[in-house]
């Protein structure tokens, strides 16, 4: 099922973007403060200008996604007692300005580089192209990697291992709303070790995640009605729809 791109208002653009995640969070009596940052568009000069900076082309539903809104925030707290309510969940994708290699992701990735490893992992070279996407709490970066004329999300974890999430930005984003923005859901989804407290909350709130099975794989890469719905790129186009039609009418 895809998204009509017509003109909407900005509480439909964030609605069509996240699937109805927000509503199933706020359905749950454990979860609280379930809130998404509002943010306006990039302009296509700010774009250009990042393209030319980073000698990099962003592939078209990252750059769509740009026009439409600076980066995304999606964050929700859990009840753990009575009296102890804490952040939990987060949806992050870093800001333009963010979208870059660094000082501690180039730490990162000349660890990994240097580590025996016998799972997938990115073939870099000197023409490869490594923005920080996101930072996976207290595991490592969300890695998105250009390389061979392809872009790709990867997660680069603390002890030096890889972790292959998706082959392309709409994918990726579209698995972040299917695991809710848990904690570790990256690491999860790539085989690798969770935190206990974060398997904890797997397996209270969602444990059909940690089910690996080739339906899981299915589900999260075409979509079922037993899920939630393909994320259409040209949805991303909306928002900087909406934020025209605002400006135009102030004037």
């Amino acid at each position: 099922m895809s998204f009509c791109v017509d003109l909407v208002s900005e509480d439909s653009f964030y609605e069509n973007i996240t699937l109805g995640v927000t509503k199933l969070l706020e359905s749950d009596p454990r979860i609280s403060n379930v809130a998404v940052e509002r943010r306006p568009p990039c302009d296509r000069v700010a774009l250009s200008n990042w393209e030319q900076k980073h000698s990099a082309i962003l592939p078209d539903d990252l750059r769509n996604f740009y026009l439409s809104t600076d980066g995304f925030q999606l964050t929700w707290h859990y009840k753990f007692t009575a009296d102890e309510i804490l952040p939990v969940g987060s949806i992050r994708v870093n800001s333009l300005n963010e979208l870059y290699l660094s000082p501690s992701l180039k730490d990162l990735l000349d660890f990994s580089l240097t580590r025996q490893s016998s799972g997938p992992r990115p073939v870099l070279n000197t023409k490869s192209k490594v923005f920080e996407l996101d930072t996976c709490r207290n595991i490592g970066k969300v890695c998105l990697i250009y390389t061979g004329g392809a872009w790709s999300v990867w997660l680069a974890t603390r002890e030096g291992g890889w972790g292959w999430l998706a082959d392309s930005f709409t994918h990726y984003f579209r698995m972040a709303l299917v695991h809710l923005g848990l904690p570790g859901w990256q690491a999860a989804f790539a085989n690798l070790p969770l935190i206990p407290w974060a398997e904890q909350l797997f397996l209270l709130l969602a444990p059909h995640l940690l089910e690996k099975t080739d339906a899981d794989v299915s589900l999260i890469s075409t979509g079922s009605e037993t899920g939630l719905n393909h994320i259409d790129p040209n949805i991303f186009k909306t928002s900087a729809r909406h934020h025209k039609n605002n400006a135009r009418a102030a004037n």
